[in-house]
């Protein structure tokens, strides 16, 4: 399959490592580089979840820690979405539009979402815990064992750091929404 490229040249801003305007056949080499390189991280699995950090929180007289790794915007937006209230729009046809998002479940989401399952088996959905404070679901546990505001907000700035939300995407945004 041959790709047909416009007749523009390349500088070092367009891709790392090239101080000088790139030919033809430097731009193919290049795409197909990066191609190969593609075709292997889609093959791969689960990737977004090798990265993990250690939690460790202090509840009361005890300490547990927990791994956390990085979410997917699918997984984000799936956390809101169960967090979300949503009312029907009389004016719209009765269409339902969101109407409130409870923070507070949204970071208890977050947190469950983003615990290696492993970790979450053994603290979030252990029915023995669940028994001790009459948790019906593994986010009751959360909210149980992390009830401080805080820590909770810690460990989700944690979970963004994780997937790639930092002051530097933000700024390197900002910047390109002026321009």
């Amino acid at each position: 399959m041959s790709m047909n490229f416009e007749e523009k040249s390349l500088y070092e801003e367009d891709v790392v490592g090239y101080d000088e305007p790139m030919t033809q056949e430097d731009i193919q080499n290049v795409v197909a580089f990066n191609e190969n390189d593609l075709l292997k991280a889609l093959k791969g699995e689960g990737d977004h979840q090798d990265e993990t950090r250690m939690v460790t929180v202090k509840f009361r007289n005890a300490q547990f820690s927990f791994r956390i790794r990085a979410l997917t915007e699918r997984e984000y937006d799936k956390c809101r979405e169960q967090s979300t209230k949503y009312v029907k729009n009389r004016r719209m046809g009765g269409m339902k539009l969101p109407d409130k998002t409870d923070t507070v479940a949204y970071h208890t989401r977050l947190i469950y979402t983003a615990t290696v399952d492993e970790d979450k088996a053994k603290l979030w959905n252990n029915k023995n815990l669940w028994a001790a404070v009459n948790a019906v679901t593994g986010t009751d546990m959360v909210d149980a064992l992390i009830p401080l505001a805080g820590k909770k907000q810690q460990i989700v700035e944690l979970i963004e750091q994780l997937s790639g939300f930092d002051e530097d995407s933000e700024t390197i945004y900002e910047e390109a929404v002026k321009n």
